[in-house]
Formats: C-alpha cells, structure tokens, sequence
C-alpha cells in the first residue's frame, strides 16, 4: 500500500470513527435525556398516586365509620321485644337505616392504567398493586350499592308506615309495632347480609391502601437519597 492510499485509508476511517463518535454520543445523550424524563414522570405519577390514596384512606375511613355501628347494633334489633322502650328502639333504628358510601377517586390510577405509563413505575409491588386497586374498590363498593339499595326500600317503607316524633302513646305504639313486625325484620335481615361483606372485606382494602402508601412512601424516600 502506497503512500497515497494509506494517506485515503486513513482520512476516510476517521471521518467514519467522528461520524460514529457522533452518532453514539448523541444516542447516549438522548437516551440519558429519555431516562431522566421518565425518572421525573415517574416520581411525578408516585407522589399522585400517593395524594389520591391518602385521600381514599380518609373517604374509606369516614364511610366505615358508620357502617360499623350498624353492624355492631344489629344483635341488639333482634332482641327487641316488648319490654323494649320506644326510645330505645327508635334510636337503633335510626342507626340502622342511616347509609353511607365511600366514592373514592380514582382518577390517577385509571389515567395511568389507560394510558399505558404505569409502565414507568418500576417497582412491580406498586405496579401490580395500583393494576388491582379499581377491581378491589369496585367489589367492596359494590356491596355498598347493594346496602344502599336496601336502605333506600327501607326509608320508602318507613316513610308510608313510621311515624316520625310520634305525639303521644298511641303512635309510639304504632312505632313499635312495626319495628317488631315480621316484614320490617326482613328488611333488616336483607341489609346485614350486605352490611356482612362490608364488614369483611372493608378491613382487607383498608391494608391496601395502608400498604401502597407504605410502598410509594419508601419509593419515594429512595429516590430523595439516591
């Protein structure tokens, strides 16, 4: 190989090795880019889908609060007998028949799962997890609806048959009748096995909540100090 060719040899590889240099060093630099932009989303989406959950815990909460109590009573309600005063049996009822339902926001969560970011978490605990949270609130809110459902018949059955701050003895009586009566029981008997699944199920969801914050939280905490 002569001098001149050497002397071409040697000017194309060059510019093959500058315009290769160049080519890699840009992918890199794109690719680095392309990493800390769905590194920031990521936290982005962690610390939304904290604020969503943090406030589902307090909604769930709330919600349980009264659902507890029902279900706490209704030993007493089957119990009821006429030795039973009116006031006393007035005042179970009345926490019987008040309904309350959780209406949990979900607006991340489905944002993420629809439009395919959640890809961008990448703790799998919290990707599977946040994957199950609208099928777990769907079932547990389900049986509220339900619960609800029976409240609603009740207050329509109560509104044509009670009769609210009865005015003398005869027309607690008539509470009371009604409160014993075989169809009013039914009713009742129709809630708990409803107000049954929400007291089950509502502790179970209550932990998933408490654990994907857990899990956000230490993601979270994790990044800061890396």
């Amino acid at each position: 190989m002569n001098k001149k060719t050497k002397k071409y040899v040697f000017k194309y590889t060059l510019e093959f090795l500058v315009i290769f240099l160049g080519i890699s060093l840009s992918f890199i630099i794109n690719n680095w880019k392309e990493t800390k932009r769905d590194e920031a989303l990521e936290i982005k989406y962690l610390k939304s889908l904290k604020e969503e959950y943090v406030s589902n815990l307090e909604g769930f909460d709330e919600s349980f609060s009264y659902h507890k109590p029902r279900w706490e009573n209704l030993d007493r309600f089957y119990k009821f007998s006429n030795k039973n005063s009116f006031k006393e049996m007035d005042s179970i009822v009345n926490i019987l028949t008040l309904n309350w339902s959780f209406n949990p926001n979900l607006g991340a969560t489905n944002s993420l799962i629809s439009s395919g970011y959640i890809e961008l978490i990448r703790n799998d605990a919290i990707k599977k997890l946040v994957s199950r949270m609208p099928f777990l609130i769907e079932d547990y809110t389900e049986e509220e609806k339900r619960t609800e459902l029976v409240c609603v018949n009740m207050g329509y059955y109560l509104t044509e048959h009670y009769v609210y701050n009865p005015r003398n003895d005869k027309e607690k009586q008539k509470c009371v009748d009604l409160i014993l009566s075989t169809p009013f029981r039914n009713k009742i008997y129709d809630m708990q096995l409803w107000l049954e699944s929400i007291i089950k199920e509502g502790p179970e969801l209550r932990e998933d909540f408490l654990l994907l914050i857990a899990l956000i939280d230490k993601e979270l905490s994790e990044r800061v100090n890396s």
